[in-house]
């Protein structure tokens, strides 16, 4: 009897065990993410989303011409923190991101890229992130400085691995729809200007 007692104690020890663990995780990734304290909101508008678009079709017409006259010549693409949060919520209701994204906030601030958002996987997380963006012989090069999932900051290991996947898929699109080559890419405050080349 004394065994048979002993065997339940073991197993409500380890259950007790495991929800303490599991409320412990639970409380570091359903946390509240990293985020700029004190920051106004970026509003979320069509009418960003649609500048955007222009902007892009009127540099799409401008590469055109220029290839056509075989002008070598640069061109640039400013983006607003307005407008690249209301594309990226844009892209997530039109279900092109592959994860269902709400309250996305990407300020472009001292040379970096600050992203907010709360994405669904199962359950609801808030994840936040630092990334630095470079251009190095006309390729992108995103370094993720800080990601956070909740309360807990991803290791840079896991980022870097996840990079070089996410990087290597990013190269290819580029230089399939892409007819300039990417000279810089700086991050000012409130913007991001992208200069590119014809090729």
């Amino acid at each position: 009897m004394q065994a048979v007692r002993t065997i339940f104690l073991f197993f409500g020890a380890v259950f007790a065990l495991l929800l303490i663990a599991i409320g412990i995780v639970g409380y570091l990734v359903t946390g509240p993410a990293a985020r700029e304290v004190g920051a106004n909101a970026i509003p979320i508008t069509e009418e960003a989303v649609q500048s955007l678009d222009d902007k892009i079709d009127v540099l799409e017409q401008e590469v055109d011409a220029a290839i056509a006259r075989g002008e070598h010549r640069l061109h640039l693409l400013i983006i607003t923190e307005e407008e690249a949060t209301s594309k990226i919520q844009a892209l997530s209701d039109e279900g092109e991101t592959g994860v269902d994204i709400d309250h996305i906030q990407i300020r472009f601030i001292d040379g970096r890229v600050h992203a907010f958002a709360k994405i669904d996987v199962v359950i609801s997380l808030q994840v936040s992130l630092q990334a630095e963006i470079e251009v190095n012989d006309g390729e992108v090069e995103i370094k993720v400085v800080r990601f956070n999932v909740g309360r807990v900051s991803i290791p840079s290991t896991l980022i870097d691995q996840v990079m070089r996947a996410v990087m290597g898929r990013v190269h290819e699109r580029l230089e399939e729809d892409i007819d300039i080559e990417l000279e810089q890419i700086t991050v000012e405050n409130g913007q991001m200007i992208v200069a590119g080349t014809t090729k």
